[in-house]
């Protein structure tokens, strides 16, 4: 063992150590005292286990204090740094790393070390003096070895200019993390499942994404930028799968505008291709499956496309052009429909992903549509009955145009959903070979009984009538034959309360915004059902207590009844309620109507 003895500082790396050594007891540069203790200079340099081991013979150093500060080679590029597995990317080599106020420090006491954490490329601050570490390149044979008397011939005056240079700034918190991890402390739970160098790598590619966009090539990144990035980054990653979903969305979001369809390469940039197209094999860890499992369920993309690695087994989003192509629909239609349908927001962009499943569904009542002005021969009825049974629910609307257009009146009703109401009202009859006196058509038995033929129509569903015919030959409702006394005799029964349209009459409201407001019950601003069963209970009638409607009528109001209260127009109405600050309670955006407490009348806000 050399004597005296040199102690070893805690913090410092083995070759620094060694240098040291060099010049306590040799006067020299590390090559030459390497040489005398019988350790090849290549295999100091590179930290190999065997030049540690005669080291620590020589020092009377403890092995594990020096193997602690270094990252020993494992196989081609890789290495173990405190258990650790890392590649020679995530060190600083060939680079000598310094802090010139830890320098300046050392020259005024024991002399010059290399601090291990130097060798460290995420360690780019001083967590002492909060100030820029300075970097060196490489520029001859022997500067691998990292000594600082001769890398950083900068003394007293010069050397404070360096410091003065450096730029002041708090230590990063992924470079914080990285050390603290080094050191044996615990981290956020997603961070501490990955790599060290899987952890870092993507909290920095993650942070160059959003703060410096898609297109940044990561070449031209500096040591500064690089550290930025990882200060954005964990701010993320920190919070594990919920904060890196978090930021990935807010970059597919910034493409909500974009005209066309604009792929993962487009939209994530060097971040995917970083992710995907890597020249090693280097395993990127979990980052790329959240990635992978974004890119998937919210951009459109065909089945058999490789996302990361993994094949597309089928479709799973479209859009409104690649469902039109694999329909065999116009896109406009079917845009329309999609819309109405609440799959597809009113100004939704081109590229906007539309499930599979429901896409397929949509499209699917598209091509079964019949429009309504062929309803009457389908179902075999008038029109005022068809609007009647739209009114009653008793068949559904699909819209064409947008909603708020003229258009939007153009509707059309699946083909299915206009057989299963015939067949279940075919159902309740028995079959009739010829007319008779005694039985009519459903709408002669209405005028007769004073009833609209859609709650005849709610009698043979609900089985209150025994005496329903199906006339042989015919189709549709206009087939059915019943008894306008067996009608008459049930009519009070069928028609208590106010009727659906009548409700949403009285209170001035289309038909959908009453629907909805029926849907919401039993929510504060709801309307509420109260159904007439029939014998069976298979079937239920719709009616509202008129009691409910005028208590919802002198609670709730909305602009178009206050603009005609006041004789104004709704624009003026709606721009005094917001100059006062008054809210609604039910909004536009969640029913299509905005509604107030009628109390807003008792403000004198319109006079």
């Amino acid at each position: 063992m050399l004597l005296p003895n040199l102690p070893f500082i805690l913090d410092e790396s083995p070759l620094s150590y060694a240098s040291r050594l060099a010049k306590f007891h040799i006067g020299d540069e590390v090559i030459a005292f390497l040489k005398d203790i019988g350790v090849k200079s290549q295999d100091m340099a590179a930290n190999k286990e065997g030049a540690i081991v005669r080291l620590a013979e020589i020092s009377g150093v403890p092995f594990d204090e020096l193997h602690a500060n270094v990252a020993i080679p494992v196989g081609e590029r890789r290495y173990d740094l405190r258990g650790e597995l890392v590649t020679a990317e995530f060190l600083a080599n060939p680079h000598t790393i310094f802090c010139a106020a830890c320098l300046a420090e050392d020259d005024e006491e024991a002399g010059r070390r290399g601090r291990w954490l130097w060798t460290l490329s995420v360690v780019r601050t001083c967590p002492r003096h909060e100030i820029a570490l300075t970097r060196r390149a490489k520029r001859k044979w022997t500067d691998p070895f990292h000594e600082l008397e001769r890398r950083v011939p900068e003394r007293g005056e010069q050397l404070q200019a360096l410091v003065a240079e450096a730029k002041r700034r708090p230590v990063s918190p992924l470079q914080e993390y990285a050390v603290n991890r080094l050191n044996g402390e615990a981290g956020p739970e997603w961070l501490d499942a990955q790599s060290l160098e899987q952890a870092v790598r993507a909290t920095e590619l993650l942070g160059v994404l959003l703060e410096l966009g898609p297109e940044q090539k990561l070449p031209e990144l500096t040591a500064d930028d690089w550290d930025h990035a990882g200060h954005i980054g964990f701010g993320f990653t920190s919070r594990g799968e919920e904060g890196i979903q978090e930021a990935l969305m807010a970059q597919i979001r910034k493409f909500d505008a974009t005209t066309g369809t604009p792929g993962p390469r487009r939209i994530f940039g060097r971040f995917y291709e970083a992710l995907a197209y890597s020249k090693s094999d280097k395993d990127p860890g979990d980052i790329a499956r959240i990635l992978r499992k974004i890119i998937t369920e919210n951009i459109a993309l065909p089945a058999g496309k490789e996302v990361l690695g993994d094949k597309l087994t089928e479709r799973r989003l479209h859009t409104v052009a690649s469902l039109a192509i694999e329909q065999d629909l116009d896109s406009r239609t079917l845009r329309d429909v999609l819309v109405a349908a609440e799959v597809l927001p009113q100004n939704a962009s081109a590229h906007y992903p539309i499930p599979v499943h429901e896409g397929r569904e949509v499209a699917g009542r598209v091509k079964r549509t019949v429009h309504v002005v062929s309803l009457p021969k389908a179902l075999g009825c008038a029109r005022p009955l068809i609007d009647q049974l739209f009114e009653e629910r008793l068949i559904t609307p699909i819209y064409y145009g947008r909603p708020g257009t003229k258009g939007h009146t153009q509707k059309a009703v699946d083909c299915e959903e206009i057989a299963m109401l015939v067949g279940k009202l075919h159902a309740r009859a028995v079959k009739l070979d010829a007319e008779t006196d005694e039985l009519v058509p459903i709408s002669k038995a209405a005028e007769k009984a004073k009833v609209p033929a859609v709650t005849v129509v709610h009698m043979v569903l609900g089985g209150f009538l025994e005496s329903v015919f199906h006339l042989e030959g015919h189709d549709g409702v206009g087939a059915l034959r019943v008894d306008t006394i067996e009608v008459k005799r049930h009519a009070a029964v069928c028609t208590e309360g106010l009727s659906p349209m009548a409700a949403f009459g009285a209170l001035k409201i289309p038909k959908d915004i009453g629907w909805r407001l029926v849907d919401r019950c039993p929510e504060e601003v709801s309307l509420t059902i109260e159904w007439i069963a029939g014998p069976d209970d298979v079937h239920r009638i719709p009616r509202l207590n008129p009691e409910v409607v005028a208590e919802f009528k002198c609670n709730f109001i909305h602009p178009a009844r206050i603009a005609e209260h006041h004789g104004l127009q709704v624009r003026e109405v709606v721009n005094q309620l917001k100059r006062r600050g008054i809210r609604p309670v039910l909004t536009k955006a969640e029913i299509g109507v905005d509604f107030y407490r009628a109390s807003v009348l008792k403000l004198d806000l319109f006079t």
